[in-house]
């Protein structure tokens, strides 16, 4: 699944899976965004290169998604989604999605959940759950654009390492399974 598409500013973003050699990028891009401190739940990253190569490998062995999105080869974004492992929710899989603070509002983060949400159909998933802070409105917009409903809230869920509280908003999309369902 390799796939590119042109962002609202004219700039063109190649979508792939990800791969053991992009241990290193990964690490980079998800750690800048953790020290963001508005939108994990950690300020760092700190995978090893072999560590996150493994977990690439096993991503791919258990059939689960890691897609990149690469501006002029420069790892902008990524989505994942992970099945559930337990018998009884094996229908679901959780999706976690990041896309560098230099790259947000120019449809990057919309085009990766696309894509998220239409392999997701394509493997027979029929719910797809996330957990966003309550802070992170501009995810929860998008969400929300995307079809995603609230489901809960965790409250006082995050306390980040100033003492500062958030809470976290659930939020699931549930998949179209019939041919020509519209989500």
């Amino acid at each position: 699944m390799s796939k590119q598409f042109t962002t609202k500013d004219n700039r063109t973003v190649w979508l792939r899976p990800a791969v053991e050699d992009d241990a290193e990028a990964i690490i980079r891009a998800v750690d800048m965004v953790a020290r963001e401190g508005r939108y994990f739940l950690r300020s760092r990253f700190e995978h090893g290169v072999e560590q996150e190569r493994a977990f690439l490998t096993q991503t791919a062995e258990q059939g689960n998604l890691f897609l990149l999105a690469l501006l002029d080869d420069l790892l902008v974004g990524w989505v994942t989604l992970f099945r559930a492992p337990h018998e009884f929710r094996r229908h679901t899989a959780e999706l976690g999605i990041g896309v560098l603070r230099a790259y947000r509002g120019i449809g990057i983060g919309e085009v990766l959940m696309d894509q998220a949400l239409r392999w997701a159909a394509g493997q027979g998933i029929e719910k797809v759950t996330l957990g966003v802070r309550a802070g992170n409105e501009r995810a929860q917009a998008l969400y929300h654009k995307l079809g995603f409903v609230e489901e809960g809230c965790r409250v006082r869920d995050v306390k980040d390492q100033n003492g500062r509280y958030d809470d976290t908003i659930e939020m699931s999309y549930f998949v179209p399974q019939a041919p020509g369902e519209v989500r």
